[in-house]
């Protein structure tokens, strides 16, 4: 396959109120999209700071435009070995190799012109959908509006989400899900704690435990395998890995532990398209079950990893973000928006 041309496009936009996470303040949206072309379509991969919040975009899109673009121009990639070959020391830089393949990939897709998810050897479905909601915007006080949180998660049920993953941590957590739970007796919903807990948390996560959440998804940091199979061994619900999921090599290590019951899968963090799917094949083989990681993004990234959890082998639903939840008018303006959602015969909101 000749790639004829190669481009980025570095995105920044602010967000309606700062995203915050474990991991500090996220002020504003960055993403950098890697478009590959031939003459019969073009291909692109994205990647974003919802994703990798540590990593400086500026200095990325730097390296992409002055030492990937003319690696990539003008050259002819049979397959992934010779694109790494191709890509030399750069392949050795999880998040520029994985842009790079996961456009390649694409791209293949445009010039046969048939979904992404063929050329990944699966098959397009429909998918329910999940999102995930945060900590509300503080009141003149400093205090969490919780009323207008409790309200949310009403209206998102409501619409046709069949599930919600709420973000956790310290002085957002027992009492906020208590009152959820109490006003949604029936409803599914995981938690999330993006690592930031320990083991002097316990007590927290025993609490939490007795509200009946679906998974608890990566209570303690990434590297912290044997602590994770430990918890798991106290749950009665799974324990979903998410960050730690940077690699077949970990994930089977991860699943040699007892780690998990849940493995969150997102293709750009894996490394690509190829690392990804070693890893279901790992989760299938160990019966584990697999979720779709796929953190706010323009369109392009929401439909690789919609490509992606059409494979055999996923088991939750899809996780969607309406960007209009987060930008203004204005700012939405020339961001590709994600493929729609539609509501099926039983209002429940389904993504294609």
């Amino acid at each position: 396959m000749q790639i004829q041309r190669s481009s980025i496009n570095f995105i920044e936009r602010p967000f309606l109120e700062p995203l915050h996470s474990a991991f500090g303040t996220i002020p504003k949206f960055e993403s950098i999209i890697l478009s590959l072309e031939s003459g019969a379509g073009t291909g692109r991969a994205e990647v974003t700071n919802t994703l990798f919040p540590d990593l400086d975009f500026p200095a990325l899109a730097l390296t992409l435009e002055q030492q990937i673009i003319p690696l990539l121009a003008n050259r002819s990639v049979s397959d992934t070995e010779s694109l790494r070959k191709l890509l030399g020391k750069w392949s050795r830089n999880p998040v520029i190799y994985a842009l790079a393949e996961m456009a390649w990939f694409d791209l293949q897709a445009a010039e046969k012109g048939v979904p992404l998810v063929k050329v990944l050897g699966g098959e397009p479905v429909s998918q329910q959908v999940f999102t995930s909601i945060d900590e509300p915007p503080l009141d003149e006080d400093g205090y969490p509006e919780a009323n207008k949180f409790l309200d949310q998660v009403r209206n998102f049920y409501d619409s046709g989400y069949v599930h919600l993953e709420f973000k956790v941590r310290p002085g957002w957590d027992i009492a906020v899900i208590r009152a959820v739970r109490q006003e949604n007796p029936d409803s599914s919903f995981h938690l999330d704690f993006e690592g930031a807990l320990g083991v002097t948390n316990y007590d927290t996560l025993f609490q939490l435990r007795d509200f009946f959440p679906f998974m608890m998804e990566q209570p303690f940091p990434a590297d912290e395998l044997v602590e994770d199979a430990s918890f798991q061994g106290m749950l009665t619900c799974a324990l979903c890995l998410d960050e730690s999921v940077t690699s077949p090599g970990i994930v089977a290590a991860a699943l040699k532990l007892g780690s998990a019951k849940t493995v969150k899968i997102n293709p750009m963090r894996a490394g690509g398209f190829e690392k990804a799917k070693e890893i279901l094949a790992l989760c299938r083989e160990a019966g584990v079950d697999c979720w779709i990681s796929s953190p706010l993004s323009t369109g392009v990234g929401a439909r690789s990893n919609l490509a992606f959890s059409s494979l055999e082998g996923f088991s939750g639903p899809f996780e969607y973000y309406d960007l209009s939840r987060f930008f203004t008018p204005e700012h939405l303006e020339g961001l590709e928006l994600p493929p729609a959602l539609t509501l099926d015969e039983e209002k429940t909101l389904r993504i294609e």
